[in-house]
């Protein structure tokens, strides 16, 4: 213990006496903001974009500004242009509606910002996903958690699949969840005005915390937040068995519904999500590099060609499997649910008197990243 204090004070000496930037109150002074590209060109309809903006020169800061106005397009191996144009949301382009990539098929991404700076990507090329042979899942703990911990129990799913004998397949697997919202609103320390369409604090203020129920169809989504990716350098050809690609939560008994996507990626993007991963399973400190702030593998400035660019230009092919996970089949005796999605507070509801007078206790669901009002394919009550 006494050699590690002594390491870290000469550490902290070194770092008071060098040349590297100071950090005040989180500040840090002279930080640089960079250029992120997150670019996605896709076989699926309306699942290519690309969105432009710039990171905050303030680690205590997480806005990003978005770049507007700027000149976006795609163009193949043929020389054929496909012009972006920007969308409601600032700094996001996206194809027409009517494009999608062809797995063979070569792409390279060209922007230019309203100030005149010029970006290029690399030539990516799509290559084809396998299909998804079969899937499982099997209920397993996880020791190294205490009961009632929600991280304990959970169901494991793997899928088979043939590699194919080509060099140079690299795989993704990310998954979307639905479920049904229960509430739609849940206003703390006030209520929902109906006339603005939001939450507003009450005045003076309350403890309540006040949940509305939707006045349509809505579901919640949940997405995968652990980067999962394989290589085929040792595999090539092979027929892949139990490749462990989610793990579902125990954290009710309902029906699981799940989307998951198994992509096949460049391997600029393989470099760049495992650099990613790796990244991200360290401890870090406020001095190492964030992990949302990784060098781009693939696109350049022509402007400057020593400018820094965080993101990817991520070309892939896509093989999407939905089913449903059994979350009360071939569970241990001594093992239960761990309920996470308990509303706090009370369900407003008006009496049927209180209706005919004009009372509201339902609120819209609002379209957005993590909510839908449209139903999921595959959906079944």
């Amino acid at each position: 213990m006494k050699a590690k204090i002594y390491i870290f004070l000469i550490f902290l000496t070194v770092l008071l006496n060098s040349c590297i930037s100071p950090i005040e109150n989180f500040q840090q002074i002279s930080a640089y903001s960079f250029l992120t590209i997150d670019a996605t060109l896709t076989d699926q309809i309306n699942s290519t974009k690309v969105r432009i903006y710039r990171s905050s020169d303030n680690l205590s800061n997480s806005v990003f500004k978005p770049m507007i106005s700027a000149k976006v397009y795609i163009i193949d191996e043929n020389g054929i242009k496909e012009n972006l144009t920007e969308s409601s949301l600032l700094g996001t382009y996206l194809p027409s509606s009517k494009f999608i990539g062809k797995v063979g098929s070569t792409y390279i991404l060209f922007i230019e910002t309203s100030a005149g700076i010029k970006y290029q990507s690399s030539p990516e090329t799509m290559k084809a996903s396998p299909e998804i042979e079969n899937i499982i899942t099997r209920f397993e703990v996880q020791d190294n958690f205490s009961k009632g911990d929600a991280r304990r129990g959970g169901f494991n799913v793997y899928l088979d699949f043939q590699e194919p004998s080509s060099i140079g397949d690299n795989y993704q697997w990310v998954w979307k969840h639905f479920e049904r919202a229960n509430t739609c609103s849940n206003c703390v320390f006030g209520a929902y005005n109906f006339r603005l369409n939001t939450c507003v604090i009450a005045s003076p203020p309350t403890n309540l915390t006040l949940n509305y129920r939707c006045n349509a169809n809505c579901w919640n989504i949940t997405y995968s937040s652990e980067l999962n990716v394989l290589s085929d350098a040792y595999l090539n050809g092979q027929k892949i068995t139990g490749k462990q690609v989610a793990r579902v939560p125990f954290d009710s008994t309902s029906t699981y519904y799940m989307q998951l996507e198994q992509r096949a990626i460049t391997r600029n993007a393989y470099n760049y999500y495992q650099d990613l991963k790796i990244q991200t399973q360290n401890n870090g400190t406020l001095f190492d590099v964030p992990a949302e702030t990784r060098f781009s593998f693939n696109v350049k400035s022509t402007t400057n060609p020593d400018e820094k660019i965080l993101g990817i230009f991520d070309v892939y092919s896509v093989k999407k499997k939905i089913f449903y996970v059994n979350r009360t089949k071939n569970i241990p005796l001594d093992e239960s649910p761990v309920y996470t999605d308990i509303i706090q507070g009370s369900i407003v509801e008006c009496s049927p008197l209180e209706v005919s007078l004009g009372c509201l206790d339902k609120t819209p669901c609002i379209e957005g990243r993590f909510r839908t009002k449209i139903k999921p394919e595959g959906w079944k009550e």
